[in-house]
């Protein structure tokens, strides 16, 4: 990293400078126009060509370094966040379960031994007399008593007001929420891959911060061996020396804090990618950025409304509300049963007098049963999921206004760092000549070190806004992407 470092401040400091004796002539490397960028020219997000501030940004790259496509499919694969809303989906496939049981008739399987307490099974009963019938007769009987039962049951019970009123709408419901959470994953991860961007864009911008900081402490240093020539000679003031001076001392304070942005750069990138390995920046800021939409803003929020995953797992959610209102209303209703039952024990005690053996008996029967508690429970219920679609509507109107603004932001936002890029790039050249110019100058008794201070400003200046405005035009972009729904 240390010698990628160096090569980025020789590039950078022959490139942006431009103090060899013959003039740089920066020459672009053939393109090959891809499908995307013909699309895109004569639309107002057109790509700008190639000029000698691309050749600068071409220094800070290294050759099978990091991307941030690399980065952002690390992240995306490692983040906690991500595998924390997956967790949604899992939980919404519980509920349909849940719900589903409630469609089908409730089984229920009992096997069952018991002890009985004795009980007195003798006695006697009159009978009439056949031969008298003035007469009756009494015939002394005596049962068994049968101390312990085995015995097995199957009931089935089905539900109609609990099935069809209240598990159907339950189990839709739990529908939606699976098509919610889903959405609700892809917007996570649309929000990861953004600040998976971000973060490289950081380093980048970190990276190339400190061979620009660096650049300028080397300008400094030979600016200073120059003017302790000229006061030496008497060309000088003293004064100038100092000013120069001063210049170094503050470039040296900007390396050590360029340094310092660059670790915890570097570091934020780590935590985000799980990887304790270094990186370096594998892309190249000097390529056209491709693949920027090209539609107008009014398409672009229509597409947004469309396919934004965040909006439309929220109008999943509002029609899962629906649905569990539903469900609540059907809970008011008196509940109808159709209930059968099969028993095989031993003794059955529906079987007169009992039997040490084993005997089969049946039943069949419908219920119907209501509960003023649970009409009342139910009512509140149905209530609270009123206010939660009410509150479920608002949070539609309240994202599809934040999407108008992020759309326009992101659109406009790619506008300006187009811009803002050719700009930079022209700011450069006149810096870069305007330092030229300057440094002859003071060579020649023209001006002084003061002058020749601010030029170097202003160059150093300029290349901080080249690379800002490379940097700048990926986020815009990425910010766009996300915008309308799409991954950045």
């Amino acid at each position: 990293m240390a010698s990628h470092r160096f090569s980025v401040f020789v590039g950078v400091a022959s490139i942006f400078l431009g103090l060899k004796t013959a003039p740089v002539h920066a020459q672009a490397p053939p393109e090959v126009e891809s499908e995307t960028a013909r699309q895109t020219q004569g639309s107002p997000l057109a790509e700008p060509k190639d000029d000698a501030a691309a050749e600068a940004l071409r220094s800070l790259y290294v050759p099978g370094g990091l991307t941030s496509t690399q980065a952002v499919t690390q992240i995306v694969a490692t983040s906690p966040d991500l595998d924390r809303t997956k967790t949604l989906l899992l939980d919404a496939k519980g509920g349909a379960m849940q719900a589903m049981s409630a469609l089908v008739p409730r089984l229920e399987l009992i096997g069952r031994y018991s002890r009985l307490s004795p009980v007195d099974s003798s006695g006697t009963f009159v009978i009439d007399n056949p031969d008298n019938p003035d007469e009756s007769l009494e015939v002394p009987f005596d049962f068994p008593s049968l101390t312990q039962q085995i015995a097995s049951d199957a009931t089935l019970i089905y539900s109609f007001t609990n099935s069809l009123a209240e598990a159907l709408p339950a189990y839709r419901a739990a529908k939606k929420n699976k098509i919610s959470a889903a959405y609700q994953i892809e917007a996570e991860r649309n929000n990861v891959a953004f600040a998976a961007r971000q973060a490289y864009y950081e380093f980048a911008r970190a990276e190339a911060g400190l061979g620009v900081a660096n650049f300028a402490l080397e300008a400094a240093v030979s600016q200073r061996k120059e003017t302790e020539s000229l006061v030496e000679a008497g060309s000088a003031a003293r004064v100038d020396l100092m000013r120069v001076q001063a210049q170094e001392e503050a470039a040296k304070v900007a390396v050590e804090r360029a340094k310092f942005g660059l670790q915890v750069a570097t570091r934020s990138l780590q935590a985000l990618m799980h990887t304790e390995e270094l990186p370096t920046l594998g892309e190249d800021l000097s390529e056209p950025v491709a693949g920027v939409p090209a539609q107008p803003e009014s398409a672009l929020k229509e597409r947004a409304f469309r396919e934004r995953p965040d909006l439309r797992a929220l109008r999943a959610y509002v029609e899962a509300s629906k649905h569990q209102l539903r469900s609540a209303i059907g809970g008011k209703l008196p509940d109808l049963l159709i209930r059968g039952s099969a028993q095989y024990s031993n003794p059955n005690l529906r079987v007169i007098p009992q039997q040490d053996r084993f005997a089969a008996t049946w039943e069949a029967g419908a219920v119907i049963r209501w509960a003023p508690n649970d009409t009342v429970r139910a009512q509140g219920r149905s209530k609270q999921l009123q206010a939660e679609l009410e509150r479920a509507h608002a949070d539609v109107d309240q994202l599809e206004i934040a999407i108008r603004v992020e759309v326009a932001e992101g659109y406009h936002g790619m506008l300006a760092a187009r811009s803002a890029m050719e700009s930079a790039r022209l700011g450069l050249n006149a810096s870069r000549e305007g330092y030229r110019v300057t440094r002859e100058q003071l060579q020649a008794g023209i001006v002084n070190t003061t002058t020749l201070l601010q030029a170097q400003s202003e160059l150093i200046r300029a290349q901080v806004d080249v690379v800002e405005s490379a940097i700048g035009l990926r986020i815009a972009k990425a910010t766009l992407l996300r915008a309308i729904g799409e991954m950045p």
